[in-house]
């Protein structure tokens, strides 16, 4: 493997490890800062709201100058808003860093996915992209608990500290050993791409996938707990369902099933992930034992690893050099959109369920139902537009 993939592997997984990994803390830190409930939840919120305009902006950048400037800049900005954290004295000032933090955050993520869909085979970008799921998935899994174990043993200020030096770090070496050649051409500038160009309904499986899995994960991260607590179960139980998840994703997409939409193709792949994503929400629904529960988020971890290396080659397939960061950019604003939209709709998803018995882990699987409809009929679609293209082009 060579060496740029394993920096852009690393710059993924402390980016996430930093996100991960602060998300259980900023809520209390708001709080010691004499944050009041009201502005601690525009605190949490901002740094998804910031990360929706600048993965736009930042998928845009990153066609017009390449992939290498905005990952040393964005790593840059995020270090610096860390380092920022342990200074502040009251909340109102948190919510600028915040904000600082989700759009350095923003510029990185887009940049890091076109670079590896930019350097990777059409043969193996399952694969590759599946390594890229192994990333996340590891910071999922370690990053609350590492963070958890330095504040209650260091303070806050540890562990902004900490992943500030990393991400100065990995910044040093991004600049050092990621290429930085420019994506676009003077001829065919990326900057003068529009945006329809991204209107392919290949693109739009891709984008829905993504917005259909944060919806489900914004209402699980709202009511697992919710009801974990209803059950009696210790918050290191919860915690632990949602570990079990992040194990068996990282599990299935480090061994040779991660690679599989590169033999199978795309779409059957994302189907399957979201149809298994929809059985694990049902199963969750009825389910009162933790073990039960437990079960539920190993075959949502399961779906997960089918979908994500199958959605993230399928962006890939579906663009070229000069349109992959601004696709990359949109690709992980329908990520913010589907946290914003699954958690933001809580209260009424908790209304139906009082109303009409309609439980919220079911609403979420009907949402995940309509992403494997269109997938089905996204995928017979683009496979008859590439027949009657073959079909033009035979003499």
């Amino acid at each position: 493997m060579r060496i740029e993939f394993l920096v852009v592997y690393l710059i993924t997984f402390l980016v996430f490890l930093d996100t991960h990994g602060l998300a259980p803390l900023m809520a209390p830190y708001a709080r010691t800062l004499g944050a009041p409930v009201y502005l601690i939840g525009w605190i949490v919120g901002l740094y998804s709201v910031a990360n929706l305009m600048g993965n736009l902006g930042g998928g845009w950048w990153a066609d017009r100058v390449g992939r290498k400037l905005p990952l040393v800049v964005g790593l840059t900005v995020v270090a610096a808003a860390l380092l920022a954290y342990p200074l502040l004295r009251e909340p109102h000032a948190l919510l600028v860093v915040r904000f600082l933090h989700g759009m350095g955050s923003a510029l990185v993520t887009p940049a890091a996915l076109a670079y590896l869909g930019d350097a990777s085979l059409s043969t193996s970008r399952g694969g590759t992209m599946a390594l890229y799921g192994v990333a996340y998935g590891m910071s999922g899994l370690i990053g609350p608990p590492l963070a958890g174990i330095v504040r209650d043993r260091l303070g806050y200020p540890a562990v902004f500290i900490g992943l500030s030096a990393l991400m100065l770090t990995v910044a040093l070496v991004a600049g050092a050993k990621v290429r930085g050649s420019r994506i676009s051409s003077p001829e065919r500038p990326a900057s003068r791409i529009p945006w329809r160009s991204l209107l392919r309904v290949g693109l739009s499986v891709s984008f829905l996938a993504a917005f259909c899995w944060m919806f489900m994960m914004g209402t699980l991260l709202v009511f697992l707990p919710l009801i974990g607590e209803e059950r009696g179960f210790t918050a290191a139980r919860v915690g632990m369902l949602f570990g079990g998840f992040a194990l068996a994703a990282t599990l299935v997409q480090a061994s040779p099933l991660g690679r599989l939409s590169d033999r199978w193709g795309r779409f059957p792949l994302i189907a399957l992930g979201l149809a298994l994503i929809a059985i694990a929400l049902l199963a969750l629904s009825v389910s009162y034992r933790w073990g039960q529960m437990m079960g539920g988020m190993a075959i949502y971890g399961l779906g997960f690893g089918f979908l994500f290396p199958a959605m993230s080659a399928l962006l890939v397939d579906e663009t070229t050099p000069l349109t992959r960061g601004k696709a990359s950019g949109v690709f992980m604003a329908m990520i913010s959109v589907g946290m914003i939209v699954g958690s933001g709709m809580a209260g009424l998803m908790n209304q139906w369920h009082r109303a009409a018995g309609i439980h919220p882990f079911q609403f979420a699987a009907m949402v995940v139902s309509l992403g494997v409809l269109w997938t089905v009929v996204g995928g017979l679609m683009v496979r008859r537009l590439r027949s009657a293209r073959m079909n033009r082009n035979t003499p």
